[in-house]
């Protein structure tokens, strides 16, 4: 599944339902945001590309971005997030292979009209909220710790388990 998803229409619905998305803080929105998918795109999309205006609060971030193994994309400043979401749309060789997540009446229309499927923010949200609950990954958990070990944390519990560090050699205490 590929997803793209409209950032500050998706917050503006989250801030109505979920802790951690304040419409007054921006970057702490976006980051909650990212969090948040970046949970679901571990349990059920294979591409997740957000887009965000660009403007005076993203001034300082490049244009392009990845983040989570999401593609990140902010507006530039003359234009918005919708005409870069309509234009990434008419760009795709395969446009019903791609969900639109946004609750803006002319994004739907025109993507729409491309064979894209629409989903409303909200619903994409309930739909996030369950798909957590079926699975391990509580939605306020950071989506590292669901990631795997790091090689060190790896090579600890090996040992605690018994098993020889392979950077240590096979030097196994057969003395018992």
């Amino acid at each position: 599944m590929t997803l793209f998803v409209d950032g500050y229409n998706v917050i503006f619905a989250a801030a109505r339902k979920l802790p951690g998305f304040d419409m007054n803080q921006t970057e702490a929105a976006r980051e909650a945001l990212l969090s948040l998918l970046a949970k679901f795109r571990a349990l059920r999309a294979d591409r997740v590309v957000v887009f965000f205006d660009g403007g005076p609060d993203a001034a300082h971030l490049p244009r392009h971005l990845t983040a989570r193994g999401m593609e990140v994309i902010f507006s530039e400043a003359q234009s918005d997030a919708d005409s870069d979401i309509k234009a990434a749309v008419a760009r795709e060789s395969n446009p019903r292979a791609i969900t639109v997540v946004t609750s803006d009446a002319a994004i739907c229309r025109l993507v729409e009209r491309y064979g894209a499927t629409v989903t409303d923010s909200a619903a994409f949200l309930d739909e996030i909220e369950a798909a957590l609950k079926e699975s391990a990954i509580p939605r306020d958990e950071p989506i590292e710790k669901y990631q795997g070990s790091a090689g060190d944390d790896a090579a600890y519990w090996l040992r605690v388990f018994g098993e020889p560090d392979p950077k240590d050699g096979d030097d196994k205490d057969t003395s018992s």
